[in-house]
């Protein structure tokens, strides 16, 4: 075999040929001059492609944290795996301003041309939402489906099938060690300083020179609320009441692991778990930016007219950047957390299993 046979040439490895050979204007079909459609495939495209890169990350990441046991450089490669997600989609971001070059009336030359289309049919961004773990009940848009074809309901149906990242982390979080031992139970000794914290609250408020009795009396209620709050925390059938209601959507036994993870964080052991939610949590957070953004430029574009498959356009996509958090319960729990100098302290042998060999 002759050299030229075993090389790989750069436009055939990428195969250049098809991807720039991709961009067929509706405008020029009918003869029609729109010279923004252009931009507004390839920017397009270029969203599709980052799709794939994320979902290739996510698929990665779920299989690891499907496994039974989970090796601690396994939970570094999740880490990195969502941590470029959260890179890739916060550089996709970026390029609304560059579709942001086209004006509203440079839309309007082609945006009849259009129709049915929409971005309801982006089967990636359907099943990547679908993967990441959205629930039925927080989908805005529940007949997406009439929007594919056959093909792409298909894949739809497939990947409903599939372990979401939501019941992949909730699993590993229901596996997290030391937060219960025959000799210990964390849950108890943390229950006891939330309460001592919430007591100190109102003997300070008692004690304030400046307030008032009504102001004193509307913040010791606050603080009762506040407890009644964590209260549902320390007890699983509360809790499940929550989840009942769609009030809660991880478990309980996942959301004490969690906010231990987030509690007991500078601990070696504990570090890249922390990571891992944070990077989930700031996935999600980008999420709703990313349909926000979405729906400022929308709005620039079509202002409160419908979008071209049918919704209400800017309002629907803003809509989804509020509504359709997934891991909303791991965010959340920052309004659990106590300062480290009243955290309880952890028994001598489990600090001896969260520190590095060399330190003990």
């Amino acid at each position: 075999m002759s050299h030229s046979d075993q090389s790989v040439y750069y436009s055939s490895y990428l195969q250049l040929d098809k991807i720039l050979d991709a961009q067929h204007t509706e405008s020029s079909k009918k003869g029609i001059e729109a010279h923004d459609e252009m931009l507004f495939i390839i920017t397009h495209q270029a969203f599709e492609l980052w799709f794939k890169q994320i979902m290739f990350e996510l698929d990665s990441v779920i299989s690891l944290l499907q496994k039974k046991s989970i090796a601690e450089h396994e939970i570094s490669m999740c880490v990195k795996g969502i941590h470029r997600m959260n890179k890739i989609l916060h550089m996709t971001s970026s390029q609304f301003e560059v579709l942001e070059t086209m004006t509203a009336l440079d839309f309007m030359d082609f945006r009849d041309l259009l129709h049915p289309a929409s971005g309801f049919q982006s089967l990636q961004f359907r099943i990547l939402e679908i993967r990441l773990g959205l629930p039925e009940s927080k989908r805005l848009n529940k007949h997406f489906m009439i929007a594919l074809n056959e093909s792409d309901k298909a894949q739809v149906l497939s990947a409903l099938q599939k372990p979401t990242l939501f019941d992949s982390v909730q699993q590993w979080l229901e596996n997290t060690p030391f937060i219960e031992t025959d000799k210990y139970k964390f849950w108890h000794e943390y229950k006891l300083a939330v309460m001592q914290t919430f007591e100190k609250d109102r003997h300070d408020i008692v004690q304030h020179d400046i307030l008032s009795a009504e102001e004193k009396e509307q913040r010791i209620q606050s603080i009762y609320q506040a407890e009644s709050s964590f209260n549902s925390l320390f007890d699983n059938s509360s809790y499940q009441e929550l989840i009942q209601k769609g009030e809660r959507f991880l478990s309980h036994k996942a959301t004490m692991a969690a906010l231990f993870i987030n509690l007991y964080r500078s601990f070696p052991l504990l570090q890249k778990p922390f990571e891992l939610i944070h990077e989930i949590s700031t996935f999600d957070e980008n999420m709703s930016l990313w349909r926000y953004r979405h729906s400022v430029m929308t709005a620039k574009m079509i202002g409160s007219r419908i979008g071209t498959g049918g919704s209400s356009g800017s309002h629907y996509l803003a809509m989804t950047a509020m509504k359709q958090r997934i891991f909303n319960d791991i965010t959340s729990l920052s309004g659990m957390l106590l300062s480290r100098r009243t955290l309880p302290d952890l028994p001598a042998d489990i600090i001896k299993q969260l520190q590095f060999t060399f330190e003990q």
